[in-house]
């Protein structure tokens, strides 16, 4: 593990230190001052893990499609084509994301094709 992932993991553990902190706060709040049956205590923590795991899948899908701005060729024709970025929704484990997508449009061939699925297409 290098310097700067090393940095990394020790700034998110903090943060995950901070964030729990926080939600436990909240968790007290909503609650009260009953004494909460554990799934009580459970269930919201899993709903914000949920809500935690969608937002770094939708972070990363965003992060690598970025990374595919440019040009592309055509699969079929050979022909260079743009790449553009459009969203799509779909369901993950943790419940519904908005990715990010690389597509490219081909005018010769009336065709649109995901340069991330054709590492070929890339030059």
């Amino acid at each position: 593990m290098d310097a700067t992932e090393a940095q990394l993991k020790e700034k998110l553990e903090h943060h995950l230190e901070q964030a729990t902190k926080v939600a436990a706060e909240i968790q007290a709040l909503e609650q009260g001052d009953q004494v909460p049956h554990f799934d009580q205590i459970e269930l919201p923590a899993h709903a914000l893990g949920q809500r935690l795991s969608r937002a770094i899948q939708e972070e990363r899908a965003r992060e690598v499609a970025l990374a595919k701005l440019g040009r592309v060729y055509c699969p079929d024709c050979k022909k260079q084509c743009r790449v553009e970025i459009e969203p799509r929704e779909v369901s993950s484990i943790d419940g519904p994301i908005e990715l990010t997508e690389p597509v490219a449009h081909c005018r010769r061939c009336r065709r649109s094709f995901f340069p991330s699925a054709d590492p070929d297409g890339l030059r």
